[in-house]
């Protein structure tokens, strides 16, 4: 090939030339981009730069140009440029889904004193700026060490994972763009815990990393397309979606990438943007989405001297009397907000005379957005323990004074105190210097909790929980990171919260679903146990862990028979108040009322006059919301489905009347005409909470009613509103879904009824008796909890189901052993463990296509487990996609979940070619 040549002597060579100057490598040196550089050895790919793609060539000066700087040899020029690449900081960071590994970014020279392990920051991902968590830091290696010298950890990947399985060198490596949070990192408690959690349940650890976030950070970023100039040059003319893209710039300016897929469909598009971009006919630039969360700042107005304001206020009372008035109240109050001293008629104009005649100043201070700082608390209640109590508590209290791991179950009756073994096991490790947490399954159901609590520990204790505005969340996390809050209360992802040294933590209710994290609707489910969770930690804190239930999940039972935890009992209520007596009711043995039988027995109607004769409540529990669960056709018996999900349609009455999906909000009329059959025959089917409701009226016309369920609670505060105003006696009822099962205390309710005990017993899940269970002894507990007796009503048609039956007994010991004798059988947990793999897509074929093909993998593999499907799940289709599902079962966790992740790779390749989701959930909670 022919050389060229420029001013400044460089030639350009092709690869023969290149292979020639190989053998005499040291009469010339190769420079690039200006820059000077030995080339000592025949090794070109150690160079630190790579060539311009375009222009794949090496640059050769003469050795006779001459030079200002001194020559260096070409082995003091390679240590010194590793030198120069070993000066620089380089970190692990964990990125969020899609992006499944940790990849390598260099720390720019003014970020260095803000990064460090845990630090949340904004890195360049391919053509996009995302949130990522720093782990570690790393050492980068661009050529094998000099001897003697000690070889550096080489790094396996790079940003944007272009480099894989190479050394990485110093130009493969992109900068952070940004620390969100430097105040704020997570903790390497929080990083160790989100490694496990990720490791265990299968999940990306940027995504695990992710929840432990709080709101306001969780960045990322668009790209925005920007048009550059006057039209479509004569190069691209016939490039049809090249011109549709145009149109749409030049109609609204602008536009984001995806807008731009909304509006024109992805294919052909990103070919398009770039030879519009090639053009120069349009810029593409990241911008960030998102708003990042900061500290609140308020003005507030302080005196400046105070012996000096004091000596000028007589003066200034005769000149300037509300001046003076403005004055003595800030020394008296203190800094005060300048809003509300406007707010007490000091205008702007007598404040800004205060601060020229330098008596005042104003400040920027930060306000804390306080969740609690309105909750009232009637004060700490002085409570005796019982001698079951102090049984309990003392091996509790002396776990926490030798401290280090130690798990408990503590398994209470209803009404038998377990609170006040957890105000008493905290207040000692607060003692101690130490940090708790207490989980509670749903927050906006434990505000009794959280005021006893306040009452007991006052400003010690916060709450955080999804319902708090992100400024209350974005405070809470930063006061417990620095250690201002030593005492949390919180639903699951509490348990990810930032609390200094946890030295014990609680977790009420540890039978209840709410503390799993598994949403059916998520192509890519969260999954997880905040309960396994709080074991974890409490193990890696050395921690005590306290698991209260009057119905402990069977895991738990066995765990805690097995050894793996300490058992604690509490057999009795305080003051040996007798549990509620249960009766049940045969429905099937009802009389009829025109064509149905009546919604409540004639015992259950005969006690509720009773009660509201006397002024007591009663809590009404019916596990169905809206007026009427199905619609169906009393001709052909099929009921009207929802159009995007294999569920049947629910009519409300609230708000107009119409059917309802529970799972997407389709919403649409009642039809005339079955839409299977034609025919004109279509009535209500079954009962819920709002029919319940509208017969109450017609019953006792008088009846106050609240009706606690998704409907009735969907604003801020809701449900405390609700559970106060009943608390309060403003209604003779408590009418709900499980909601009303809850850890609720009423003293002045003696009466509990079931209006269908029968609902969700034979779910199509192996959970489902003990769910059952769980539900109808937890509402029984809600009777009788004062100085009066109370009594349950349990109306159904299954009345020698077992698990019915030990529930009327609140006998949980016998229904165990029957269930545990049956999972045994089968291998359920708690004998076998599951990975539960949920195929999901828009096209039918597809997903059972990529189900069958990815079980085929399954079975390949030899191991101590089995493979059980696939099958359509039983809910089918959700959001107009369907589901097939696959579960793996055996008795060793380790090895299940081995045989999942060798296999998870070509599963998810098999099924992204299918254009199907496909989500891992160990230890599922539903098979639904």
């Amino acid at each position: 090939m022919a050389a060229w040549a420029n001013p400044l002597g460089c030639f350009s060579f092709g690869p023969r030339e290149r292979a020639s100057l190989s053998s005499n490598p040291t009469s010339y040196r190769v420079r690039r981009s200006g820059t000077r550089q030995p080339l000592s050895v025949p090794h070109h790919d150690a160079i630190a730069e790579s060539p311009p793609k375009r222009a794949n060539r090496l640059c050769v000066v003469p050795c006779s140009v001459r030079d200002d700087r001194p020559f260096r040899s070409g082995a003091t020029e390679a240590r010194l440029a590793r030198s120069s690449a070993m000066s620089r900081r380089y970190v692990e960071v964990a990125l969020p889904p899609p992006l499944s590994r940790q990849l390598t970014y260099s720390v720019p020279v003014d970020l260095v004193e803000l990064v460090q392990p845990g630090t949340i920051v904004l890195v360049p991902l391919q053509r996009r700026l995302v949130t990522g968590f720093v782990l570690q830091f790393q050492t980068l290696a661009d050529s094998p060490p000099e001897p003697g010298e000690e070889s550096p950890r080489p790094l396996p990947q790079a940003a944007g994972g272009q480099v894989d399985g190479r050394r990485l060198r110093p130009g493969d490596v992109r900068d952070i763009a940004q620390v969100l949070d430097a105040d704020s990192p997570l903790s390497p408690e929080i990083v160790e815990l989100c490694r496990w959690m990720a490791a265990y349940y299968l999940l990306p650890l940027g995504r695990a990393l992710a929840a432990a976030l709080p709101p306001g950070v969780k960045l990322t970023s668009r790209r925005l397309v920007h048009p550059l100039s006057g039209g479509l040059p004569p190069a691209l003319d016939g490039d049809d979606m090249a011109g549709r893209v145009w149109e749409q710039l030049a109609a609204s300016g602008s536009l984001q990438v995806g807008t731009l897929k909304h509006r024109l469909g992805s294919s052909g598009l990103e070919q398009a943007l770039s030879r519009l971009r090639r053009a120069q006919c349009i810029d593409i630039r990241p911008v960030l989405s998102g708003s990042k969360m900061s500290a609140k700042q308020q003005q507030q107005v302080r005196v400046t001297d105070m012996a000096r304001a004091r000596r000028e206020m007589p003066e200034l009372q005769r000149r300037a009397p509300t001046q003076a008035s403005c004055l003595e109240y800030v020394i008296t109050h203190g800094a005060t907000a300048k809003r509300s001293l406007v707010g007490r008629g000091f205008s702007y104009g007598v404040l800004k005379g205060l601060g020229s005649r330098g008596l005042l100043e104003t400040v920027a201070q930060e306000m804390i957005r306080d969740p609690l700082a309105h909750l009232e608390t009637d004060g700490p209640e002085p409570q005796t323990l019982t001698d079951d109590q102090r049984r309990v508590l003392d091996p509790i209290l002396a776990a926490l004074d030798s401290g280090g791991f130690f798990p408990a179950l503590l398994h209470g009756v209803t009404g038998s105190g377990k609170t006040l073994i957890y105000l008493r096991a905290v207040e000692r490790a607060l003692s101690q210097g130490r940090g708790a947490i207490v989980l509670v399954p749903e927050i906006a159901l434990a505000w009794q909790m959280v005021r006893r609590f306040k009452a007991h520990f006052g400003e010690a204790v916060t709450v955080l929980h999804s319902q708090l505005s992100n400024g209350e969340r974005y405070d809470t996390w930063r006061r417990l990171r620095r250690g201002e809050q030593r005492l949390l209360i919180g639903a699951r992802s509490a348990i990810l919260a930032p609390v200094k040294d946890v030295g014990i933590i609680i977790v009420d209710e540890e039978h209840d679903g709410s503390y799993i994290q598994d949403d059916l609707n998520s192509r890519q489910p969260f999954a997880y146990s905040a309960r396994d969770l709080a074991v974890v930690r409490a193990r890696m804190a050395g921690a005590a862990i306290i698991l209260g239930s009057a119905t402990p999940s069977l895991e738990s039972y066995w765990n805690a028979r097995m050894g793996k935890y300490r058992a604690l009992s509490l057999p009795s209520r305080i003051d040996d108040r007798p549990l509620a007596r249960v009766d049940v009711v045969d429905m099937r043995r009802e009389p009829f009322q025109g064509k149905q039988r009546a919604l409540f027995s004639r015992s259950l109607r005969l006690k509720m006059r009773e009660r509201l004769e006397r002024g007591e409540q009663i809590v009404l529990l019916q596990n169905r919301r809206g007026f009427a669960p199905a619609v169906s056709c009393t001709s052909c018996g099929e009921a009207v489905r929802c159009d995007h999900c294999h569920v049947s349609l629910t009519f409300h009455r609230s708000q107009g009347e119409d059917m309802r999906c529970h799972y997407c909000d389709y919403r649409g009329p009642v039809p005339r005409i079955c839409p299977s059959c034609g025919s004109t025959e279509v009535r209500l089917e079954g009962v819920g909470t709002q029919q319940v409701e509208k017969a109450l009226l017609e019953q006792f016309p008088s009846i106050r009613v609240i009706r606690m369920d998704v409907d009735t609670t969907g604003w801020k505060g809701a449900h405390d509103t609700l559970v106060e105003g009943f608390r309060r006696g403003e209604a003779d009822v408590l009418l709900g879904t499980q909601m009303v099962a809850k850890g609720l205390d009423f003293p002045l309710v003696t009466l509990v009824g079931v209006i269908s005990a029968d609902t969700g017993l034979h779910a199509p899940d192996f959970r489902a008796a003990e769910r059952s269970f769980q539900l109808l002894t937890q509402v029984a507990g809600r009777s009788g909890r004062g100085e009066r007796p109370g009594e349950v009503v349990i109306q159904t048609r299954l009345p020698a189901e077992p698990a019915l039956v030990a529930a009327a007994g609140q006998d949980y010991e016998s229904f165990a052993e029957g269930e545990l004798a049956q999972r045994r059988e089968a291998g359920f947990p708690p004998f076998g463990r599951l990975v539960c793999f949920r195929w999901r897509g828009p096209d039918e074929s597809s997903v059972e296509r990529a189900a069958r093909l990815g079980v085929q993998r399954l079975k390949r593999q030899e191991g101590n487990w089995a493979a059980l499907g696939p099958s359509p799940a039983p809910l089918a289709r959700l959001r107009g996609e369907y589901r097939w599902q696959a579960l793996l079962l055996g008795p060793v966790p380790g090895e299940l979940k081995g045989a999942a992740r060798d296999v998870l790779g070509d599963m998810r390749e098999v099924a992204d070619g299918l254009g199907v989701s496909l989500a891992v959930v160990v230890d599922p909670q539903t098979t639904m």
